[in-house]
């Protein structure tokens, strides 16, 4: 039960932090000021943690290259369609991921209800491909980019997944992760637009601020799910954050919520019912 209370008050930091960048029309400022709320944290916090042991190294170094990547994609994803329909295509493709590498390479028993469960949610998130989710459309050239995304989500979730139920201190990780992966673009922001990024800081940095919170918050809360239980019911039950996304882009960005992106909540509210009962 606390594991799955981590990952719902998890998601609802996920989805918060999303809206937030798809509403800002700076996301390369706004993605390069979360990273440096975090790096931040990590700095200040790094002398009151244990080094990573060697056989540790590799995931962290694994999942904070599929974050890069996942970062870039997402600056270009979102420049090309709803909150509505990019998020919950990228995020359902992410328990996939996790449960194929979890079957194939961790050995974790899961129940056939916890399968089931699981591929309810991207079952349901297809719906988003039809007619645009009652929306407009997603570019077909946007489809490759919105898949890689999801491999991304789902190889980093598993990387982690994999280092904290092996080393056991998801604080550490986080702290150590931190520093590997969130100076990327703040340094590229300060190269590449110095002076924008000067001004976001002085007029938006409340924006700023909120942004790395929900981020540091909403990932150390899924390591800590991830160290008491399942690694592959951790990742699908954080789509919740789908939901959340939907509701969120009506909500503040007048985004349209029309069949298909009710029967896509729906569903994954489905697979989690059926995953937990």
């Amino acid at each position: 039960m606390l594991a799955t209370s981590l990952v719902l008050l998890a998601a609802v930091l996920h989805a918060t932090w999303n809206t937030l960048i798809k509403f800002s029309g700076e996301r390369l400022l706004v993605i390069a000021s979360m990273d440096l709320v975090a790096l931040c944290f990590a700095v200040a916090a790094v002398a009151f943690t244990d080094t990573p042991p060697a056989d540790i190294w590799p995931w962290l170094l694994a999942s904070a290259f599929a974050e890069q990547v996942y970062r870039f994609l997402l600056i270009q994803a979102y420049r090309a369609g709803d909150l509505g329909l990019v998020y919950p295509l990228m995020r359902g493709l992410s328990p996939l991921v996790v449960l194929a590498l979890t079957l194939v390479f961790a050995g974790e028993a899961l129940s056939a209800q916890q399968i089931i469960g699981i591929l309810l949610i991207p079952c349901g998130l297809a719906c988003l491909l039809w007619r645009g989710g009652g929306g407009d459309r997603l570019p077909w050239s946007m489809l490759p980019v919105v898949a890689l995304i999801g491999l991304c989500i789902g190889c980093y979730t598993w990387f982690d997944g994999q280092a904290v139920q092996r080393w056991g201190q998801p604080w550490d990780y986080l702290v150590w992760l931190t520093l590997l992966s969130a100076w990327p673009f703040p340094l590229l922001a300060t190269l590449a637009r110095r002076a924008p990024f000067a001004v976001f800081w002085r007029t938006q940095w409340k924006l700023g601020l909120a942004v790395g919170f929900c981020v540091l918050f909403s990932y150390a809360l899924v390591l800590w799910a991830m160290h008491l239980g399942s690694v592959a019911e951790a990742a699908a039950l954080r789509e919740l954050s789908v939901v959340l996304v939907v509701l969120l882009g009506m909500r503040y960005l007048k985004e349209p919520f029309a069949g298909p992106r009710l029967l896509a909540c729906g569903l994954v509210l489905a697979g989690m019912l059926v995953m937990k009962l």
